[in-house]
């Protein structure tokens, strides 16, 4: 109902105003705080409390340390912190030990630009020292970042993959799975990036269009006539492909052996292609398609045809990996520069041939291209193929291809030596277990990253472990300066570890130890060879930080393994969840972590995704400026992060408005109970009014919710049962009922008293229970409530929970009809209102014509409902049906609380005043 009854109650009461500021000034307040609590130790404090109990464990999946924060690193660190302060509010040893990313590709390519062609003359240990240093830098500017955010966390002792027993700990872990006969060197088709010479793992790859030339290839038969096909005119199979360049490493022609292919007639020659093709396949390259012959794929298996251009035969293979999709049926088979030609190739000894170097030219395997790049090649072959007769169709199309996004550049299946973690060994499958724990083990919230987690897991290739770079852990692994055999060894791995921890120089221990200290008196097992040269291979960047579990889990006493839960964003999928599980299951057979918690990614206001090309990128330090960190971190409990979420200027506006309701309504409940003691003013629930008792009735829903919403990490849940309690349970409906009780009864009236605990309780209780979120709110809160240790930080208080001795069915059932007869009863005094017959609700008589059971219902409260209803005169009936009319009230108007009374002056000393207000001035 509206509020325009309400007194001045500084001229009736004389209260103090409470000083608790109107304006939350947060850009100003916030640093104060954070110095406060730095100062203070109230992280340490709000552990300490909880010493002993058990723990809960969140490992922090290390953001990448190579620039400033953005509004995706706030929705996750935010919602980190959410859950640390919860659980330690709970009672939980609940550490949170931040870390960071600090090797890998983007921090070697931003060193390497900077230093530009100087780069020449550096040494590598130069350059990983830069590397080193470019990742401390970030380190700190995001460290100061996030505690801007209010976030708590052990923040002088991070942990940093650079650390040397960080380091140490990856190698002993990799040292582990070398153990269990998953770890092994092949060479097989990976991503290779030509830009930047190094391999990729599949985790790592972005897919962005791309224009590539679209070719159908004629591969000729060779005697056709032994295969009983038409020998009249030649024979040709027609392959499709998106790459002309990995023509050179063909070696065989895939077809399905349960597909039907039709042998066709073009004229001057015979076409090979599946049948359900045929019209796609005419439809391209212009063709009219005769049918001469069926045939079933597995009839044409060990035949061969001539390669166009290179000097061999093509073999006719069988696979079931050729669908009908797109394409002939025909499969251009390159073992060298595509996975599923590599593991069909496997079957039928086909060579592993990738005859394209590191940077992306051809090599001398292809003397007619050797040199030039395959990007430049593919309009060469494609000429060649057109002069030669080979060439069917030709056209560009733009489809989704594989990039690198470090360096935003298309990638290439290229076959090298790599190191690998096997996804299917017949004595230890990986992926069976990965599964089995995702399937039987692993919670997920939300639901949906199961099936996400799943369908990674399901398709992921054997893990490509190693990198061609040298900033990062290296893989310990020696070569034969003879025969360039693999000297593997668990034992040298340990060794190496022992020398990064003990030395502290981590990376650099392996570097520049004498090889004979980590190898000692090993042979080669190829030549018997005892000289050997180092690996230059490094770990990939996200085993480093998938590792977390054995290099911090494993080793800080504060924390265990496994965790409860880790909690990152949807991409961690194919990411830091994958590699964590992966690494975590190859060495000790289990997963590392008890549930998985997932959150979106951050678009615009429109749903667009951010990039500084558009403008629509928010930065977090100029909300910092602007509206406090404090807007930032109710922002990110607005909306449901299991979807990908929003941020922008009217987004930002909204919860702006939120914190402003909500910080007027506590300062409305401090500005209250200024005068009230708890200790010696407190009234018990049953001797409170029924109104009152209503209000902590509904307080301790509020906390079931509340707790309810936090436990399953439903923190939108817990914003909008907050904003909903503040906007209409307490500011629509207690808060203004009871304006008038505090204003103008008697000051240290059992009433008034009664209701002063009741905003004493929600002080207390609300401050708590949005701790968690609007931290800096709810300690400033915490400080002006009357009778708290404010020695102490709201964060070592333990968090709600809702009180047993808060029992009145009688009221839990009729409130809900008197609240509704309350609306019912505002309706009509707005019109009135609209009218002129009125200006406030006291300036009304109400009569309320009620059915039987309504009317015994309010006859119950009577004594109550004219204050409840914020009216001057009431009157019941009981009547066949429900129905509200009001008048203008007859009496005069207290000069003290505006209510109508026909008993005004009954003392000369207070004249105009009634007799309520005559007892409290008394």
């Amino acid at each position: 109902m509206a509020a325009d009854n309400t007194p001045n109650y500084k001229d009736t009461l004389n209260l103090p105003n409470t000083a608790f500021p109107m304006k939350g000034n947060l850009p100003q307040t916030e640093p104060e705080r954070l110095k406060k609590w730095e100062d203070q130790n109230t992280y340490e404090k709000m552990l300490d409390r909880n010493a002993g109990r058990p723990k809960f464990v969140m490992p922090d999946g290390p953001p990448y340390a190579n620039g400033n924060i953005h509004v995706g690193h706030v929705l996750n660190k935010v919602l980190k912190d959410i859950v640390i302060k919860y659980k330690n509010m709970q009672g939980y040893q609940a550490a949170f030990v931040p870390g960071w990313d600090c090797h890998g590709l983007p921090i070697e390519l931003k060193v390497t630009k900077k230093l530009g062609p100087k780069r020449k003359e550096l040494s590598d240990k130069q350059v990983r020292d830069l590397c080193r240093k470019e990742a401390l830098h970030w380190v700190e500017q995001q460290r100061s970042q996030f505690q801007r955010l209010g976030v708590f966390a052990d923040w002088e002792n991070p942990y940093l993959t650079l650390n040397a027993e960080y380091e140490a700990a990856e190698v002993r872990v990799l040292a582990k799975i070398l153990d269990n006969g998953i770890l092994y060197r092949g060479e097989k088709p990976v991503y290779w990036c030509p830009a930047l010479q190094t391999a990729l793992a599949a985790a790592e790859v972005e897919y962005h269009d791309h224009t590539s030339p679209s070719i159908y290839v004629k591969f000729y038969l060779n005697a056709p006539e032994s295969a009983s096909l038409p020998g009249d005119k030649p024979v040709a199979f027609v392959i499709w492909t998106t790459t002309p360049w990995t023509l050179p490493a063909n070696y065989a022609i895939a077809l399905n052996g349960q597909f039907e292919y039709g042998v066709f007639d073009a004229g001057a020659e015979y076409l090979i292609v599946a049948t359900d093709l045929k019209e796609n396949v005419e439809k391209d390259t212009g063709l009219t398609l005769k049918l001469v012959q069926p045939l079933k794929g597995d009839s044409l298996e060990g035949l061969s045809a001539q390669h166009p251009f290179m000097d061999r035969e093509s073999q006719i293979i069988l696979g079931d990996h050729v669908t009908l999709e797109a394409g002939t049926g025909c499969v251009h088979t390159a073992p060298g520069h595509g996975l599923e030609d590599y593991v069909v190739g496997l079957k039928y000894q086909l060579p592993v041939h990738s005859p394209v170097d590191p940077a992306g030219r051809y090599t001398k395997d292809v003397p007619q291209y050797e040199g030039q790049s395959i990007w430049d090649a593919n309009k060469t072959i494609v000429e060649d193929l057109k002069k030669s007769n080979h060439l069917l169709a030709h056209k560009d199309i733009v489809h989704s291809y594989p990039h690198n996004p470090r360096s935003k550049t298309p990638l290439i299946f290229r076959s090298t030596p790599q190191w690998f973690i096997r996804m299917d060994d017949k004595k230890f499958s990986l992926r069976n277990k990965a599964l089995g724990y995702v399937d039987e083990t692993i919670e997920f919230f939300p639901a949906w990253g199961k099936q996400r987690l799943q369908a990674m897991l399901s398709h992921a290739p054997d893990w490509c472990l190693s990198r061609q770079r040298i900033w990062g852990v290296p893989i310990p692994v020696f070569y034969c300066e003879k025969c360039d055999e693999a000297l593997v060894s668990s034992k040298i791995m340990h060794r190496v570890a022992d020398a990064m921890e003990s030395s502290q120089k981590g990376i650099e221990a392996y570097h520049d130890e004498d090889i004979a200290t980590f190898v000692g008196d090993e042979a080669c097992a190829s030549c018997g060879e005892k000289q050997f040269r180092r690996g230059m291979d490094i770990l990939d960047v996200w085993f480093d930080s998938g590792v977390c579990h054995t290099a911090v889990q494993k080793q800080r006493t504060e924390l265990d393994f496994p965790a409860d839960i880790y909690l990152e964003g949807s991409d961690q999928h194919r990411g830091w969840f994958q590699t964590s599980l992966l690494s975590s299951v190859a060495a000790y057979d289990a997963p590392p972590f008890k549930a998985l918690i997932t959150h979106g990614f951050v678009n615009d206001a429109q749903g667009y995704k951010m990039s500084k090309s558009k403008g629509n990128v928010v930065d977090p330090a100029d909300v910092f400026k602007k509206s406090g960190a404090e807007i930032l971190r109710l922002w990110v409990a607005y909306e449901d992060y299991g979807q990908d979420v929003s941020a922008g200027p009217e987004i930002f506006t909204r919860v702006t408005e939120t914190y402003r309701r909500i910080r007027n309504t506590l300062r409305f409940l401090l500005g209250n109970i200024n005068d009230f003691d708890p200790v010696k003013d407190q009234v018990a629930f049953a001797e409170m009014p029924p109104l009152d008792q209503w209000a902590l009735l509904r307080l301790n829903e509020l906390i079931k919710t509340v707790t309810a919403s936090y436990d399953n990490y439903d923190f939108y849940k817990v914003y909008h049962a907050l904003n909903n309690y503040f906007t209409v349970e307490l500011s629509a409906t207690y808060l203004d009922i009871i304006k008038d009780r505090l204003y103008t009864w008697k000051a240290d009236g059992r009433e008034r008293r009664a209701t002063q605990t009741v905003l004493h309780t929600m002080a207390t209780t609300l401050s708590g229970l949005m701790a968690p979120i609007l931290s800096f709110l709810a300690e400033e809160t915490y400080e002006y409530i009357p009778g708290v240790d404010t020695s102490r930080s709201i964060f070592t208080t333990e968090f709600p929970k809702p009180r047993a001795e808060w029992q009145n069915n009688a009221v839990l059932e009729d409130f809900p009809e008197i609240l509704e007869v309350r609306s019912e009863i505002s309706k009509v005094l707005e019109d009135l209102r609209r009218e002129k017959v009125i200006g406030s609700s006291l300036d009304a008589k109400v009569t309320l014509s009620a059915k039987p059971a309504r009317f015994e219902r309010l006859e119950r409260y009577k004594q109550y409902l004219r204050e409840i209803f914020i009216v001057s005169q009431l009157e019941i009936i009981s009547a066949e049906k429900n129905h509200v009319e009001a008048q203008r009230v007859e009496g005069e108007k207290c000069v003290r609380c505006w209510h109508y009374s026909k008993e005004l002056g009954k003392i000369d000393s207070l004249p105009g005043v009634c007799p309520k207000c005559v007892e409290a001035l008394q």
